[in-house]
């Protein structure tokens, strides 16, 4: 089996959604943090009655994986062809002759098979969940060479990712991978056409009812302007990730795919060191 890998590289995606604009927008939505349901007509919240504690930005991780596999092998396959009538004896064909049985002939032929498969799949970069997020590619991106430098360019939180290359590379491939009965395998290859991390923009914004001192956070997709609740304000936490441990694709990994198999992994390793070494 041939697989080649393609480079591993990590982007940020551009904001569409401005900061101050994100900012209104939380502001326009903060007396929805409080009330859900029949509190909605139980309470009556007044705007000025919530007050802005705190703002934070974040970029969340995500992984894009894409696919192809090609298997070209023969088989031999049994056939059995009904004749015309109970009449017929035997049937010669191409100067063989197979006799009649049950009103049918019974031959060997080889079939000859093509089977090419490509799949896109997006992860996420925390939990591994299988996500829809092929609208939040474009070509508004810049490619990160230091997530440690990115993070400390606005005094944003970067994520770090608890799923590795390895993880999303055996998810993208196990439903692709499949044993063929085959007499001859000409050709099998994989090509992971894509195998990179994301990192979309987040922000979010800490209000507090001051009347019932209950705090909520609104959070904004910064490409969406998607709103939703969460419960707290993320923290950030230094979780030193090295290059090896980020992309760690190597034979090793793909031989528990197929194990057995002899592959040649053709593997192209350039992906970010995300290690701040002290």
């Amino acid at each position: 089996m041939d697989i080649q890998l393609a480079e591993q590289r990590i982007f940020a995606l551009t904001e569409k959604i401005p900061v101050e604009q994100a900012r209104l927008r939380a502001m326009d939505k903060r007396t929805t943090l409080f009330t859900s349901g029949v509190n909605v007509l139980l309470q009556r919240i007044k705007p000025e009655e919530v007050e802005l504690l705190a703002m934070q930005k974040r970029w969340e991780p995500f992984w894009n994986v894409v696919c192809t596999t090609r298997l070209v092998y023969d088989r031999t396959r049994k056939f059995s062809v009904p004749v015309t009538g109970s009449e017929v004896q035997s049937i010669t064909l191409q100067e063989v002759d197979y006799p009649a049985v049950n009103r049918a002939i019974t031959f060997s032929a080889v079939e000859h098979c093509r089977e090419e498969y490509r799949q896109q799949v997006f992860f996420d970069g925390v939990s591994g969940a299988i996500q829809e997020l092929s609208n939040l590619l474009s070509d508004s991106r810049v490619e990160l060479t230091d997530l440690t430098e990115f993070a400390a360019r606005d005094n944003t939180i970067v994520v770090p990712p608890e799923i590795r290359a390895s993880f999303v590379m055996r998810q993208a491939l196990q439903t692709m991978l499949k044993p063929v009965q085959a007499d001859v395998i000409f050709e099998e290859a994989v090509n992971v056409e894509a195998i990179d991390l994301y990192y979309r923009p987040i922000f979010a914004y800490e209000f507090r009812w001051k009347t019932k001192d209950k705090t909520a956070v609104a959070e904004i997709d910064g490409l969406t302007g998607e709103m939703r609740n969460a419960k707290s304000l993320r923290q950030q936490m230094n979780i030193p990730i090295s290059r090896d441990a980020l992309f760690d694709i190597g034979a090793d990994t793909v031989g528990m795919l197929v194990p057995g198999a002899n592959i040649a992994v053709k593997l192209v390793k350039v992906a970010i060191d995300y290690n701040a070494k002290k």
